[in-house]
């Protein structure tokens, strides 16, 4: 094994490394404050590793992602998503009976207990879809509420009934926030044929969902499945540390996703593209300043800080997207005069052809075009975190079921720096 080896205190050291699969090194930190006294500290734990895992590799030195040692790019081209959510949760690619006994499992238990739509009653017409189905996805640990182990001795792998039945709860919250009455899921299709059905189907006349839409949201999804130790997985794997249980992990999961992508602290793509629209911004006025170093941009369509050379998610949905739109101007030509959509063509070509933007790394990214797919499907932008949720659940799963079997497993504690007052007298109230 290699050390480094160092001095404290006039006393000799040394920190074991580790090596990953990709012969990156790690320095193995577990016993320095035993030894020295001394904590680390990493704000943001941009220099840490919190977990050994098989799950997700990106290489970044050459744009590359891989799942379970699959790269995503081959993966969005010849599977699907649930063959791909298979390959996640269960660490291989299926065989047919395999592939054939889950999908079956996902089609089977999509259905929601009907009580729960009581829940959906009791939210405002104006509740964010995504406060909807975080709400509704703790509420369905109280219908499993032994432990997971416990249902695995029954034949009940709750895993696979939650990624059955999160489209539902997604779809219902759709129909809620626009007053619409539920389509209740239908077993004989497919995965995302089913949810956009549930979506976009009413009582009142027959709806069939386009395949070239089924496709797209196939490909969509994959892309999102997962991306290593990103805030949302970092929540799950933290909450699962305390053995809690899946439905509380998920829902934190869906919760640092909401923060993550719709705070003040990020402008999402379709939000940026309507203030450039209502203000009539061209991109050169909007990105000047950035450009010049005048102005900090926080947004999140654009670029991807975990890659040297191009996120290949962002290459991948920007050929998705560009297919799409193609085949959906052909039968709803009215897509060419579309503000939003022709914007976002505008910034694409600013973006990718201006020097110092290139020089920078800064493209449109998976955030950005995947908006622009949704909007195409039908989704409203509120809706967008709901579907990219449901895309990072075979991944969250994958991370939760590796955090729960590590033998290793301890509670995640980290230390803190305390800047705070001490030794303060208490003053009376009578005083104050």
């Amino acid at each position: 094994m290699d050390f480094i080896s160092y001095e404290y205190n006039q006393k000799k050291l040394r920190i074991p490394l580790i090596e990953g699969t990709d012969q990156q090194k790690f320095a193995d930190i577990n016993y320095l404050f035993q030894e020295t006294g001394l904590i680390t500290y990493d704000s943001s734990l941009n220099n840490t590793a919190i977990a050994k895992s098989k799950i997700s590799y990106i290489d970044s030195k050459n744009g590359k992602l891989f799942y379970r040692g699959y790269n995503v790019e081959e993966l969005v081209e010849k599977s699907t998503f649930v063959e791909t959510s298979f390959l996640l949760i269960y660490g291989h690619l299926p065989a047919q009976n395999e592939l054939k006994n889950f999908s079956n499992e996902l089609s089977k238990h999509s259905m929601i207990h009907e009580s729960v739509r009581l829940f959906f009653d009791a939210f405002p017409g104006s509740a964010h879809p995504l406060a909807i189905l975080a709400t509704l996805v703790i509420a369905l640990s109280a219908y499993y509420p032994s432990s997971f182990e416990e249902m695995m001795k029954k034949g009940i792998d709750i895993r696979t009934r939650l990624l059955a039945k999160v489209r539902t709860l997604a779809a219902w919250s759709y129909k809620k926030s626009i007053g619409q009455p539920i389509i209740y899921p239908r077993d004989e299709l497919p995965y995302c044929t089913n949810f956009l059905n549930m979506m976009f189907a009413t009582p009142a006349e027959p709806y069939k969902v386009d395949p070239i839409d089924d496709k797209v949201l196939n490909q969509i999804l994959i892309l999102y499945a997962d991306h290593e130790m990103n805030a949302t997985t970092t929540t799950v794997r933290v909450v699962a540390s305390g053995r809690a249980n899946l439905f509380a992990c998920i829902n934190a999961g869906i919760c640092s996703l909401w923060g993550s992508r719709e705070s003040d602290a990020n402008v999402p793509p379709i939000v940026m593209l309507r203030d450039m629209i209502n203000n009539n911004i061209t991109p050169e006025d909007y990105f000047k300043d950035f450009i010049s170093g005048k102005k900090q941009l926080k947004l999140n369509g654009f670029g991807h800080n975990a890659y040297e050379k191009e996120d290949p998610r962002a290459k991948m949905s920007r050929k998705i997207f560009k297919e799409y739109y193609q085949k959906k101007i052909q039968i709803e030509p009215s897509y060419l005069q579309d503000p939003i959509l022709n914007k976002a063509l505008e910034v694409e070509e600013y973006v990718m052809n201006h020097p110092v933007l290139k020089e920078m790394n800064f493209y449109p990214n998976l955030e950005f075009y995947s908006a622009l797919v949704f909007k195409l499907l039908g989704i409203p932008p509120e809706m967008n975190n709901v579907i990219r949720s449901i895309g990072k659940l075979p991944g969250w799963l994958a991370h939760w079921t590796e955090q729960r079997e590590n033998p290793d497993r301890k509670v995640y504690r980290p230390k803190q720096i305390y800047t705070g007052e001490l030794y303060k007298t208490y003053v009376p109230l009578q005083e104050r």
